[in-house]
């Protein structure tokens, strides 16, 4: 039990800093270090889950949307559209569980929107904004990486559109001729 108390403690001062990063509760100092913003973005773009909006979506959410920069002009649509989209979420159950190589989550939230989108325009096109936001920067630099090794230093003057296909051809894996 010593042990056990030992450890809680130490795990305390982690803990108290990792709710100081995402409750923006920091000293000057370590104000880099802040996580609100993302926190409170990544909370509130739930609202497109339709197992979550089932289950916790209201007014006061689709009015924290508004963290989202793009979808600040949308609230009002969004919440004429609540009552519709709640009826919509219904019942829905999605599993949460998906795995490294399993995309089950993702694709019935994606198919949810497919076949239910049209019966709530502004939610779909709130949905299409969220849906493009990339989690991290590993496509960017894929992306980077692949040019660095097509076009070398002799090639700075290449036109866009010829790099544009050019990347396009090698990330679609085509072959020309």
């Amino acid at each position: 039990m010593d042990e056990w108390k030992r450890l809680a403690a130490a795990a305390k001062g982690g803990i108290t800093y990792l709710r100081n990063r995402l409750t923006g509760n920091l000293p000057a100092q370590q104000k880099n270090f802040d996580c609100s913003h993302m926190y409170e973005v990544l909370r509130v773009v739930q609202a497109f889950d339709p197992s979550w909006a089932a289950q916790h979506l209201d007014a006061n959410v689709v009015n924290a949307l508004a963290v989202v920069k793009p979808l600040r002009n949308m609230t009002a649509a969004l919440l004429g559209e609540l009552p519709a989209y709640l009826v919509a979420t219904a019942g829905v159950v999605i599993d949460h569980s998906e795995g490294k190589e399993d995309h089950s989550f993702t694709e019935q939230v994606l198919k949810w929107w497919a076949t239910n989108g049209s019966k709530f325009p502004a939610w779909a096109e709130a949905a299409q904004i969220i849906f493009a936001f990339t989690p991290n920067s590993a496509a960017a630099e894929r992306v980077f990486s692949m040019l660095k090794s097509m076009f070398g230093d002799q090639q700075m003057e290449t036109l866009a559109d010829i790099i544009q296909t050019a990347l396009m051809l090698r990330i679609n894996e085509r072959r020309v001729g």
